[in-house]
């Protein structure tokens, strides 16, 4: 996880505290992995209030910091209950290319790109996905270069298989609900070390492991429309976990923090 990353999810967590002390950021900043202490901390908080990221009210021991928000590019949060409640037409977008064995890498390259953006592979060098496809296709021509051979159309009839069964071939829903089990395997020692904890440094930690094993159970999820989603889809009892975790960790973040 990047630094930003990290100050806009503590911001969220801490957002009712308004502004944070010198003493209280440090803590925070050392359960930030690679913050080895508070002398590492320290440099953090000098580095990143000169890039702009946290604004300093105050000289010394006393002085306090607050939060900036910036359009800096970064990896976007994803909303999975907006994503489930999302209206489908009915219609499938495919994406097909067809690449030469001279052109492996070219290949590889698509594969991966399509790939990144949760697409389904419902066959070799057949994708899928449920909404409008056209803007992610010219950001991966534009990004990578792709040849000529890229074509995308939308089907709006099936035959011989049902949407069901298209979402169950496309993606791997075995390796989804094994990543979204995992998380939730962990999640009940982890509320527990939370309303006992009385450190702010292992408490941000503590939010930095949660983050980082929430992220992992949706990182192959595309986060499909309801009427798509298997028998035994798990997403929804992680992001209800996830929403308590984070509830939890904000109250008790507030009542460490001095007022």
């Amino acid at each position: 996880m990047r630094v930003v990353d990290w100050l806009r999810i503590m911001e969220e967590l801490g957002e009712a505290g308004g502004c944070l002390s010198r003493a209280v950021l440090l803590k925070l900043l050392e359960g930030y992995t690679g913050c080895a202490g508070p002398l590492r901390a320290d440099w953090l908080v000098q580095r990143l209030e000169r890039d702009g990221w946290i604004k300093r009210e105050g000289r010394g021991m006393k002085a306090t910091f607050q939060i900036i928000a910036r359009d800096e590019p970064r990896r976007p949060l994803r909303a999975p209950r907006a994503e489930w409640a999302r209206p489908w037409d009915k219609h499938w977008r495919v994406v097909t290319f067809d690449l030469p064995e001279v052109r492996r890498k070219d290949r590889q390259r698509l594969w991966r790109a399509l790939r990144a953006r949760l697409l389904g592979l419902l066959q070799r060098s057949v994708w899928v996905w449920p909404h409008d496809v056209q803007a992610i296709l010219e950001e991966i021509i534009e990004a990578e270069g792709i040849p000529e051979c890229f074509c995308g159309f939308e089907s709006r009839r099936l035959f011989l298989c049902t949407d069901a069964e298209v979402a169950a071939s496309a993606w791997d829903f075995v390796e989804i609900t094994r990543r979204q089990r995992a998380y939730q395997e962990g999640r009940a020692a982890a509320l527990r070390l939370v309303k006992t904890s009385g450190n702010l440094a292992r408490l941000a930690g503590l939010a930095r492991e949660e983050w980082q094993a929430y992220d992992h159970a949706f990182s192959l999820d595309p986060l499909l429309p309801g009427e798509l989603l298997p028998k035994g889809y798990q997403g929804e009892t992680v992001q209800r976990q996830h929403e308590e975790f984070r509830q939890q960790m904000r109250q008790r973040l507030i009542s460490l923090v001095p007022s």
